[in-house]
């Protein structure tokens, strides 16, 4: 592909690359700058939540909970998308980059380093719907429960954030499973609890169209 007039004016002129850098520190200063402790913050929680998964369920965790819509079916992970194509490894490694920004997968390979997959920063959710609204529908602990897979745990990390036993933890996201309230994916001897749209719907007070 011929490169555009545009490319060619920014690779042969000074002025040109000096006008794009003056454009980009005044985009910076009016629409990132604010932003930035925010991003700061949810760049943390999200390097937090992935070590969890790594440290609780090895590799397979990490890339069952990088994104919803993503399939990670060993040694393959599925991203959405309008094509289909292998992005080989070849031993080189992943290198996992997260966006506050991006909306979905992008991928960057690079023949002599690690391929590059840049996905979508895990946002956390605004406290809504906490366990004193659903305690009379749910129960107390059940509703701790559901509350407790805002971000996806494992029974053992779930148990830890509610303060209840793994037994119960575990029989507790069972009926919510039985529920539809939540999706549970087994991960070698590990199991991964995460919420499902209706279970996160029901979390966030959001209401349901009606029937009919």
């Amino acid at each position: 592909m011929a490169p555009s007039q545009w490319s060619r004016e920014l690779a042969g002129s000074a002025a040109a690359r000096h006008t794009l850098m003056d454009d980009l520190r005044r985009y910076y200063t009016s629409s990132i700058a604010p932003l930035w402790p925010q991003v700061r913050t949810d760049a943390t929680a999200d390097r937090a939540l992935r070590a969890e998964m790594l440290l609780r369920g090895g590799v397979d965790a990490l890339l069952t909970t990088l994104s919803p819509t993503w399939l990670w079916d060993p040694p393959t992970l599925h991203l959405p998308s309008r094509s289909s194509y292998d992005i080989p490894l070849c031993g080189r490694g992943l290198l996992l980059m997260p966006s506050w920004f991006a909306t979905g997968p992008m991928i960057m390979y690079r023949p002599e380093e690690s391929t590059v997959l840049t996905y979508p920063m895990h946002l956390p959710d605004a406290p809504a719907g906490p366990p004193e609204v659903l305690g009379p529908l749910l129960g107390r602990t059940r509703a701790a429960v559901l509350a407790g897979v805002r971000d996806p745990a494992t029974t053992t990390a779930l148990a830890e954030r509610v303060g209840v036993s793994l037994a119960a933890a575990s029989q507790h996201a069972t009926v919510l499973r039985n529920a539809g309230l939540v999706r549970t994916t087994r991960i070698g001897i590990a199991v991964l609890h995460s919420l499902t749209p209706l279970g996160r719907a029901l979390l966030d007070g959001e209401p349901r169209a009606p029937l009919g």
